[in-house]
């Protein structure tokens, strides 16, 4: 039976104005756990990274443009409300909650780190072992469990006053904007063109905002490594 990432799944169908742009994410970490583990680690990150870019300007949160995966992930989780409604002890039930889920933020570092490394995400010889479908169902499990529970947490809530006009708009991202227009053909249609950038950001914004972060990423990997060579 193929592997299926069922509570992610339960969230399009909870949510599916918010989630259906999750869907193409979620199908490309079910093929690769199924048959190219190799992979899976990317798509667990660009499934943390689209929560990150979603629920942040849901809660208010503008994230630096030095912040590491795990360091957003932090952020993120501090500015989020586990609380249960019509407790006495709603307070503590948050704290503690927040303290239990603080496992993640452990979690996001060694993904970055995981992420690092030579074969594990890119790079690498051919010779050198990488990931195997019993990691691949590890990440995928806790990618499930986690990346639909941050979502259905932040969705189910009221969004806060406010949040919305904080969210960075498609001006706001030059530097990838320029990227993605590089990297992908004009789009033309009836005799309009129209830059990549700007088709996919109006379109489905999770995977922008995703792949926004992952090269965000990539570049402050590159500039780490250039600063340790330096060194």
């Amino acid at each position: 039976m193929p592997y299926t990432l069922q509570m992610l799944r339960a969230l399009i169908d909870a949510h599916p104005d918010r989630a259906e742009p999750l869907r193409i994410h979620i199908e490309a970490l079910e093929r690769s756990i199924e048959s190219q583990p190799a992979f899976c680690l990317q798509s667990v990150r660009t499934l943390f990274e689209a929560a990150h870019a979603t629920i942040g300007p849901h809660l208010g949160i503008t994230f630096g443009k030095d912040e590491q995966f795990h360091q957003r992930t932090r952020t993120l989780l501090n500015a989020m409300d586990f609380s249960v409604e019509d407790h006495p002890e709603a307070v503590k039930i948050n704290e503690t909650i927040t303290r239990l889920l603080g496992n993640i933020n452990g979690m996001a570092h060694a993904l970055a780190e995981l992420s690092n490394i030579p074969n594990m995400r890119h790079g690498g010889s051919l010779d050198w072992g990488t990931l195997q479908r019993q990691h691949a169902l590890m990440l995928g499990g806790l990618c499930d469990s986690l990346v639909a529970f941050l979502f259905d947490v932040a969705w189910s809530r009221a969004t806060p006053e406010g949040a919305a006009a904080d969210k960075p708009g498609y001006d706001d991202q030059d530097a990838f904007n320029a990227y993605l227009d590089d990297e992908y053909e004009v789009i033309e249609i009836a005799g309009a063109t129209f830059d990549p950038s700007y088709v996919l950001f109006h379109l489905d914004e999770t995977t922008y905002d995703a792949a926004r972060l992952d090269w965000e990423a990539e570049r402050n990997d590159d500039q780490h490594a250039d600063k340790e060579v330096a060194a």
